[in-house]
């Protein structure tokens, strides 16, 4: 089986080897993967943004690009400077108007918003040949996947999101060829506000694909699975290991 993977965003805790050690797992022993990959890094910046909600620095150091580039030996990878980003007037005053000022969503975490929606855009746009692949999935660098679905048994006619909240979790999605351009959400925005903002629950990362996703699919097509991913949050540790079935704990121990 065919499977593209996409990796997007900033190269968060890449010297965490567990993260990779669960893509192996889980993917890349189990199936004939290429990896596309989008990273936010320069060598000049010490400390990633982080949104408003995270507790916690997040420090850059060293050369991620080469540790990705070692570990997931990337089909494509497409390297930028981190960046400020701004909305559009319009869709800057629509925000402000419906969600306020301030906290949580500062200029900052608007920023990172678009950011985070760019950066998923540029890696799902590195895929020349959509067709080419059984699957595709979206992860991120900082993920670890403590279980997985079997790929054989699934359909790619439904994209699938984790069970884990009712709306559009979105630390990992599989979904079959024809649903790529759900992933250009980015470039669709303005228009996504425009149509559907009267629906947005907030101005988020996930609300934005959430839209993007039902202004080209059948509600139908979603399907949530099983699918416990953590983000580790330094070079060592597994994530938030709190509310995981015992079997899991005792695989990391």
């Amino acid at each position: 089986m065919k499977v593209a993977l996409l990796l997007f965003g900033q190269p968060r805790n890449v010297d965490n080897p567990n993260s990779f050690n669960s893509h192996q797992k889980w993917i890349f022993d189990e199936y004939d993967v290429d990896t596309f990959c989008h990273v936010w890094w320069d060598k000049d910046v010490s400390e990633y943004d982080v949104s408003d909600w995270v507790g916690e620095q997040c420090i850059a150091s060293g050369n991620p690009v080469e540790i990705i580039k070692s570990l997931y030996k990337p089909k494509s990878i497409k390297v930028e400077a981190p960046r400020t980003f701004k909305l559009s007037d319009s869709l800057y005053k629509k925000t402000r108007q419906r969600f306020g000022y301030g906290h949580p969503w500062s200029e900052k975490t608007l920023s990172n918003v678009s950011s985070h929606l760019y950066s998923i855009e540029a890696a799902a746009r590195l895929i020349k040949n959509p067709d080419d692949y059984d699957f595709i999935i979206l992860s991120r660098y900082d993920n670890f996947i403590h279980n997985f679905p079997d790929l054989t048994s699934m359909s790619d006619e439904y994209f699938y999101i984790s069970d884990h909240h009712p709306r559009f979790p979105d630390l990992m999605y599989i979904f079959g060829s024809r649903f790529i351009e759900t992933q250009y959400t980015y470039g669709r925005m303005e228009m996504l506000a425009d149509k559907y903002f009267h629906s947005f629950w907030e101005p988020s990362a996930e609300c934005y694909k959430y839209h993007n996703f039902m202004n080209q699919c059948l509600p139908s097509e979603l399907f949530p699975v099983h699918l416990p991913v953590r983000v580790v949050r330094d070079n060592i540790g597994y994530g938030d290991t709190s509310n995981l079935p015992q079997e899991y704990l005792m695989n990391i121990q």
